[in-house]
This record gives C-alpha cells, sequence and structure tokens, in this order.
C-alpha cells in the first residue's frame, strides 16, 4: 500500500511537470521573466523571510502554551521550529516528528498536546487571514472578482464554513459514544484536540495576542508577495494580495506530494489566472517561494545545528507510536 502510494505521488509530480513544461513551451516569452530578476530584490526577499519565522514561531508559541498550559523560553522554541521546519524541507513530516518529541522531552508537551497545538494554530490561521481579506475586500474593492465569482461572496462563504466546522465538529464529537476500545481512543483524542481549538476563543487576551501577531504576520506576507509581482513587472493591489495569499494558504492543507512539489504551483499558477494576474506569474511566484524559502529555512537550520541533527535522523523520521500516522502541513 505504501509503495502504491508513493508511485500515485511520483506519477502526479510528473504530470504536474509535464504540464508546466507544455505551458511554458507554448507561451516562451514568459520564461524571460524568470531570467529579468534584479538580484538586489531576491537579496531583500530572502532578509525577509527571518522575520515572518519570528512571527511565526511567536504565534505558535502563544498556542502552544494556551493548549498545553506548560510555559516556553522563547529561543530554545525558535530553534525547535526552525529545525522543524529544516527537517520538513528535506524529510517530509519528520520536522512535525521532531518538535513533537523535544517539546516533550524539553518542556513536557504531550504529544495530544502538541497536535492540539497545530489543529488550533491552523485553524485560527486560516480564520485570520480570510477576515483580513474579506475586510480588506469590503473597504477596498467590493468589485473584486475570482474568475466569474464575485471574490466578496466566495470569501464570505468560505469564511463562514471554516469558521464553524470545527465548533460543529466539537458538538457532534460530544453526542457520540463508542464501546470500541480503539475507536473509544481516536474519538477521545479527536474530540480533545477539537474541543482545545473551540475553548481558546473564551480567552479574550489570547485572543487579542493571536490578533496581534497575525495581523504583523499578514501585513509582512503581503509586502513580500507584492515583491515577488513586482519582480514579475505586475502590480497587484491589496485587496487582491489578501485573496491570493489566503487561497494560497487554503492550498497548503491539500497535501497531494511531497512539499507539494508540482502541485503548488499548478495551483498557484491557476489562482493566479483567475484573478487576472496572469497563469506564468503564480507558477514563478511558487517557484521562487520554494527556492527563497529554502535557501533561507536552509540558512538557518545550518546555523541551529541542523546539519548533525540530519546525522542523527533516524530518532525523527520514523513515526513515533504514540503521535500517529498523520500527515500535516509542514509548516
Amino acid at each position: 500500500m505504501k509503495k502504491f502510494k508513493i508511485l500515485i505521488r511520483l506519477i502526479l509530480v510528473a504530470a504536474c511537470f509535464i504540464y508546466m513544461v507544455k505551458f511554458f513551451l507554448e507561451n516562451r516569452d514568459t520564461i524571460k521573466i524568470a531570467f529579468s530578476l534584479d538580484a538586489k530584490l531576491l537579496f531583500i526577499l530572502l532578509l525577509l523571510h527571518p522575520p515572518l519565522y519570528l512571527l511565526q514561531s511567536w504565534r505558535f508559541k502563544v498556542v502552544i502554551e494556551k493548549c498545553s498550559k506548560k510555559e516556553l523560553f522563547f529561543l530554545s522554541w525558535f530553534k525547535i521550529f526552525i529545525l522543524g521546519r529544516f527537517l520538513n524541507t528535506i524529510f517530509p513530516q519528520s520536522g512535525n516528528i521532531y518538535r513533537s518529541i523535544r517539546l516533550k522531552k524539553d518542556f513536557n508537551v504531550t504529544y495530544t498536546g502538541y497536535i492540539s497545538s497545530y489543529a488550533s494554530i491552523i485553524w485560527l490561521d486560516m480564520c485570520m487571514n480570510l477576515v483580513m481579506a474579506l475586510a480588506l475586500i469590503i473597504l477596498l474593492n467590493p468589485g473584486l472578482k475570482i474568475g466569474q465569482f464575485l471574490a466578496l461572496k466566495l470569501m464570505t462563504i468560505i469564511t463562514v464554513v471554516i469558521i464553524i466546522a470545527p465548533i460543529l465538529a466539537d458538538l457532534v464529537l460530544k453526542k457520540i459514544l463508542f464501546s470500541n476500545r480503539t475507536l473509544y481512543w481516536i474519538h477521545s483524542k479527536l474530540s480533545e484536540v477539537i474541543a482545545s481549538s473551540v475553548d481558546n476563543l473564551k480567552d479574550a487576551a489570547f485572543l487579542f495576542k493571536i490578533v496581534y501577531i497575525g495581523m504583523l504576520s499578514f501585513t509582512l506576507t503581503c509586502i513580500v508577495l507584492s515583491l515577488y509581482f513586482l519582480s514579475f513587472g505586475v502590480h497587484v493591489d491589496l485587496p487582491a494580495l489578501a485573496v491570493f495569499y489566503t487561497l494560497y494558504k487554503l492550498s497548503t492543507f491539500i497535501v497531494l506530494t511531497p512539499g507539494n512539489l508540482g502541485v503548488q504551483e499548478i495551483m498557484l499558477g491557476f489562482i493566479s489566472a483567475e484573478m487576472g494576474i496572469g497563469m506564468a506569474q503564480g507558477v514563478l511566484l511558487s517557484v521562487f517561494i520554494r527556492v527563497v524559502g529554502t535557501c533561507s529555512i536552509f540558512m538557518l537550520g545550518a546555523a541551529l545545528g541542523g546539519i548533525d541533527l540530519l546525522r542523527h535522523r533516524e530518532e525523527y523520521t520514523k513515526n513515533n507510536e504514540e503521535t500517529t500516522d498523520v500527515s500535516l502541513p509542514s509548516r
């Protein structure tokens, strides 16, 4: 079964790359965009990634502390966060396992506590991005379209679904009981993860921190995306940037290949085309985000001990019995 999954993923990656090669061969003028990038601008973009990681790790720390009731020392956590990204880049999922093990050993955060934090940060991140995008559309460009659809209507539907889904799931799970031991264990763990995310909404101080850090992260990310598009000779206004970023983040939760290689490029190309930005610009944006982000993570990871960690990767590349074999988006 595992070999069959690997084969399917390889076929999917190959199909995506064949499609992209065909597209660029049919639109050869667009290839010039990739070779017209300013080296100074790429260097600036490289420098902007570490501040993004700082904000992401800070927000993740706040959520972990809330879900686990344990206090994390920021510098120690930041190292774990970066090394987790470093491992995920090379061996998908190994970074998530590494973080859960290190948090257990260093801060006594349970595996369920880590998974609850992970689920909570993903949900809060999606909600925050969607609400920010909606606010910008309403204030600056209510007529913005994604293909044939009004962005305002589409984003409103997605926002409502994303916000209420865990709340409804929490209510349903509380009413379901299982006598089978395995099903009972799965139900109890799933209930704990979802209930933790929903209960966090009752803490106003916690939500204020999340919104504050989220706004900083959202703003910096939009600046980075704007610079990428400008390097391709395209000006994208703020509401369109917000929608593009939000849809891109949603697409990262559909993990079909390792690192969504190929799939992410097609998704961003499609989103970009539907927003009138251009298929080529979306594909190239994905490629350069991947390249610049990987370079940034490799440099930070190597500086924080990633090379030595790779020599002992067996401890983290094999799924731990308590962390389960669940594929999580690499963050």
